[in-house]
């Protein structure tokens, strides 16, 4: 079983990854003509949905 200090280092690898992800995104986002980028997003949304309708 992890100690306390594992935890914390797991907690600080974690917030650093998603950080590191924000940053990436924020830049794909800058740099993606915004047809393109709307299009990805809406494919990620439709995904989620339709995840979610299965679980009705």
């Amino acid at each position: 079983m992890p100690n306390l200090e594992e935890l914390r280092d797991q907690q600080r690898a974690n917030v650093a990854q998603r950080r590191e992800f924000v940053k990436r995104w924020a830049e794909h986002v800058r740099d993606t003509a915004d047809e393109e980028w709307s299009a990805e997003v809406n494919v990620v949304i439709d995904s989620q949905y339709e995840g979610s309708a299965t679980h009705d």
